[in-house]
């Protein structure tokens, strides 16, 4: 049988909850809007769930979500349901000092690559592997696209292949991507967001396991858009 696309993932705020969706425009940079807004610090660096060169801690980013508006920007709301937007003066006081929402450019705020991308039995075995009787919940992992898959861990094969996604119907063209390497998990993955309490097992599992890994990076060969449905093929 052939793969199928079963989840669709578009994140508008780095580090925070995005939203799912039924289909997704893809350019060059990955999924249209995706990550193209950020918290930023005055000295520059970006709100994220840990602290490294680039980026600063800010406790519960994972609590807020962020959606687009008709007019193309960025809406957060709040575990309290507060809806703040790019210039709201409740943005600094939530966040800290001189934090700000800002738009950072076409190529927003990847880690890595364009899209990422995760299978369904990959999420089953990391489960088996925590001795939990689900699998791992993919809202930890952040991926843009879910494939069902049947084989744990198949989609790390396709490093260095291309995926063909969607372009079945007529006249339609499909979405081609470049399978870059495997993804290196962080602590994100162990934090507790909306309905996921903090898991502090699964990086600990991942390290021992898999070295920290789970799902590909992709880039971008050619854009199109992308259903859930759409089947998925490894060249």
């Amino acid at each position: 049988m052939p793969l199928t696309v079963v989840g669709l993932n578009r994140f508008p705020v780095k580090s925070m909850l995005g939203q799912e969706h039924d289909r997704l425009e893809f350019d060059a940079r990955g999924a249209v809007g995706d990550r193209r807004w950020a918290l930023r610090h005055a000295d520059g660096k970006l709100g994220s769930g840990k602290n490294t060169p680039r980026f600063r801690r800010i406790p519960g980013l994972l609590e807020h979500q962020a959606a687009y508006d008709a007019d193309g920007l960025p809406v957060v709301t709040a575990p309290d349901g507060t809806e703040l937007r790019p210039g709201d003066p409740l943005i600094p006081e939530r966040f800290g000092e001189g934090v700000e929402l800002v738009h950072e450019g076409e190529e927003g705020h990847k880690d890595a690559s364009a899209v990422s991308l995760v299978g369904t039995a990959s999420l089953r075995a990391l489960g088996d592997l925590l001795g939990d009787a689900d699998p791992v919940d993919v809202r930890r992992l952040r991926k843009n696209i879910v494939v069902e898959t049947d084989e744990p861990w198949i989609e790390e094969s396709w490093v260095g292949r291309e995926l063909v996604l969607g372009g079945s119907g007529e006249g339609a063209a499909p979405l081609r991507l470049h399978v870059v390497k495997r993804v290196t998990r962080c602590v994100m993955v162990t934090q507790a967001q909306t309905g996921l309490p903090a898991d502090n097992r699964i990086l600990k599992t991942l390290t021992a396991a898999r070295g920290m890994c789970i799902g590909i990076h992709t880039e971008v060969v050619a854009p199109a858009p992308l259903a859930l449905g759409d089947t998925v093929v490894a060249r």
